[in-house]
């Protein structure tokens, strides 16, 4: 006779283990966020992020601005606007919450990394201001598009223009960089989600080489991942890491999220094409908050949405 564990991804905080070979794996939608009562809808939506008290931080791309809501999906506040003084933005394509009670916002179209107080979102100053001018070369973003910030405070950026991932140090100092345009092993085309692992790995989303590229925690390149022969990975622009060590992946041409092992063998899939609530048009962000639920931006239809991943296994008694 035969049994089956039900139990959410999110229920442990280990690392991942290989697969039961008779795994499967359900997606249900379970939240949708609104938009402000008293503002805009979303417009152009890119990133999002949660805190490890399962707040929620969207960055509403189009109306130049940053939302949280509360682990319920309850609007709290909104901060920004457009413009390039202090606590301005213009274009914000990622947030990034995991840092103590600091909130990463990547204020694009200014070419630079503001940091807020999670708790009132007042602005502790930008970050890490670059000036204009420098060249690709420089110690300059160019065009940020996504980051993430380890467990010592390290600062990783991905910049689309100058194909390169930017680590710096917890007070803004550049400690390397990854990549450069190419398809070789290392190299980027148009690098877009980055995120670090519980053992320090930091995965990079290749989305102009359909990959998932590894490195070590200081900087070493591991691997590469194009997920199965019969179904590769074809445009990858976000990507998280779950709190069990699984690797998310959002596969915006593909209209759907992806997820890996640590060790990069495909685990399952959710999404795909289509117009009701289990579906995608253009997935551009995944974040796992602390509870294992999945967060995806769809840029297409404007959309923030929260998945319950669940894993049923089923063994002999």
């Amino acid at each position: 006779m035969r049994s089956a564990l039900l139990f959410l991804l999110g229920a442990s905080v280990g690392l991942a283990e290989e697969p039961h070979p008779s795994a499967r794996f359900v997606a249900s939608p379970d939240l949708r966020l609104a938009p402000p009562p008293d503002g805009p809808s979303f417009r152009g939506p890119l990133g999002v992020s949660t805190d490890p008290f399962g707040n929620v931080f969207v960055a509403d791309t189009g109306n130049h601005r940053v939302i949280r809501y509360d682990e319920k999906g309850r609007f709290v506040f909104q901060f920004g606007g457009y413009g390039w003084s202090q606590g301005e933005l213009s274009g914000p394509t990622d947030v990034c919450a995991r840092e103590g009670f600091r909130l990463f916002v990547v204020d694009a179209g200014n070419e630079r990394i503001q940091v807020f107080d999670i708790g009132d979102s007042s602005p502790e100053g930008t970050a890490f201001p670059f000036g204009e001018g420098r060249g690709l070369s420089g110690e300059e973003l160019v065009r940020p598009v996504r980051m993430d910030a380890d467990r010592e405070g390290r600062i990783y950026v991905s910049d689309e223009l100058c194909h390169c991932v930017w680590i710096f140090s917890a007070t803004g100092g550049l400690v390397t960089q990854l990549g450069g345009l190419g398809e070789a092993p290392s190299r980027f085309r148009d690098p877009a989600g980055v995120a670090v692992g519980p053992r320090g790995s930091v995965y990079v989303a290749d989305a102009g080489n359909g990959r998932v590229q590894v490195f070590d925690s200081i900087g070493n390149w591991k691997a590469a991942w194009t997920g199965p022969a019969d179904d590769p990975l074809q445009e990858p622009t976000g990507i998280d890491v779950s709190p069990d060590g699984n690797v998310y992946v959002a596969d915006a041409a593909a209209a759907r999220i992806r997820v890996f092992t640590p060790a990069g063998v495909a685990l399952f899939s959710f999404g795909g094409p289509g117009e009701d609530e289990a579906r995608f048009h253009a997935p551009v962000d995944v974040e796992v908050g602390p509870d294992g639920r999945a967060w995806v931006v769809d840029e297409v239809r404007q959309t923030v949405q929260a998945f319950r991943i669940v894993r049923a296994v089923a063994g002999e008694r």
